[in-house]
């Protein structure tokens, strides 16, 4: 921005707002001289941008900008089936993400130790894990994150991860006569769904509700870290595979989570899911969590991309070298958080959307416990998906006035680290 050598105090009451579809869906244009701030844009989006860049400006310097994201999706995930979030806090969520102008939220609502969303037609999904949302609970939040420009993106986990949902209807697994129950651990479950037409019937009945309550154009299947070992100990379960011609019980996996995605599809909505390796859905959005070069590699595979490689992004793994549940080599500075460097290869036959952080809540127990791993590392991010991180001195200089601006302390494990 040229300053122009003044400021202007900001007046949202004073403030001219003019539009012009030639600019960039979620750009915007500022023009501020001493008698007028002008805000110029194509639509909501970008208004809204803007008012919140004024917002944290307060004093606005005199010139002109033009300013538009690099990435579409700038997300976070909330792992809400591990721990429970309150849907009060999920709204505060929202409204945090709205101030750093992040535009997706990704619920997980179901894992091994819960099933969090309520399903009508499936009611047991959600009184065998206890706490949840319901229905009206994703209306209010639906509504309120579209209010502030936020799409709430959907995941219903499987073929693994569905402990839960298995201690409430056992005739979904591949033992149905060895009950479990809802885990109380961590780690990845050995338990995984049976490969028979009832159960992927049981899920599209499930996708059916999840697309009537959530508008996003996407439903996340999750379909990581699911163990073969069920399916390959089953006689059942290898009969089926036989009969389906699938290539042996480490495939059943892509073939489940292919069978989903299509109905997604017939739903007029797009499958998401965690890639590890490309047998992905054919068509579907691959979300890279494994390391920095498999967006990249799957990009080039023709999948469109949202980069979340877990080094750079994953928000409750500790900023320090310290005592706790994770591996020394499982830490994220502040520092490395802005240092991401989101590359989109040039060539490649799909596009990379976007990026994405995640709060997995194993060890995040409360919502204060989110936010103390959130913050300042998602205000760095916010940079990142913005396109504008590119002087980190500059970011820890503006920090603290930020986080005050926004009530959020800087507790001792997010300290800066310069």
């Amino acid at each position: 921005m040229d300053t122009g050598g003044g400021f202007v105090e900001y007046d949202p009451e004073r403030l001219v707002v003019r539009y012009d579809e030639g600019i960039e869906p979620e750009g915007y244009r500022l023009a501020v001289t001493p008698d007028a701030v002008v805000l110029t844009v194509a639509g909501d989006a970008g208004e809204r941008h803007g008012r919140t860049t004024l917002r944290a400006l307060g004093a606005v310097p005199l010139g002109a900008v033009d300013d538009a994201p690099r990435f579409a999706w700038r997300g976070v995930m909330l792992d809400t089936a591990r721990s429970f979030m309150p849907k009060e806090f999920v709204l505060r969520l929202l409204d945090l993400l709205a101030e750093h102008k992040l535009n997706v939220l990704q619920l997980h609502l179901t894992d091994d130790q819960g099933w969090r969303l309520e399903i009508e037609r499936y009611p047991r999904l959600t009184e065998v894990s206890g706490a949840h949302y319901t229905r009206a609970d994703i209306r209010e939040i639906v509504r309120h994150a579209a209010d502030r420009g936020v799409t709430v993106v959907p995941e219903i986990n499987l073929p693994g991860h569905v402990q839960a949902a298995l201690a409430a209807y056992p005739e979904l697994g591949n033992a149905p006569g060895s009950p479990v129950e809802v885990w109380s651990g961590w780690g990845i479950s050995t338990h995984t769904l049976n490969l028979e037409e009832g159960t992927v019937d049981f899920f599209r009945h499930v996708i059916d509700e999840v697309v009537d309550l959530f508008p996003s154009p996407y439903v996340h299947l999750g379909g990581d870290e699911c163990l073969a070992d069920e399916w390959a100990a089953s006689p059942r379960a290898l009969d089926r595979i036989a009969e389906l011609g699938i290539d042996g019980p480490g495939a059943a996996r892509a073939w489940f989570t292919a069978q989903l995605a299509a109905h997604v599809e017939s739903r007029g909505r797009r499958a998401a899911y965690w890639y590890e390796k490309a047998d992905g859905p054919v068509g579907a959005l691959a979300m890279t969590w494994l390391d920095e070069e498999s967006g990249a590699a799957a990009a080039i595979a023709g999948h469109d991309v949202v980069l979340a490689p877990h080094l750079r992004t994953y928000f409750d793994y500790p900023t320090h070298d310290e005592d706790g549940p994770f591996s020394p080599d499982r830490i994220l500075p502040l520092e490395n958080a802005y240092a991401f460097v989101p590359d989109a290869p040039a060539g490649a036959a799909g596009s990379v959307l976007g990026v994405q952080a995640q709060l997995w809540t194993e060890y995040l127990p409360t919502p204060d416990d989110v936010l103390r791993q959130a913050f300042p590392r998602l205000c760095a991010f916010a940079e990142v998906a913005w396109g504008t991180a590119d002087d980190y001195d500059d970011f820890l200089d503006r920090l603290p006035a930020h986080l005050a601006r926004l009530g959020l302390g800087q507790s001792g494990s997010t300290r800066p680290v310069r």
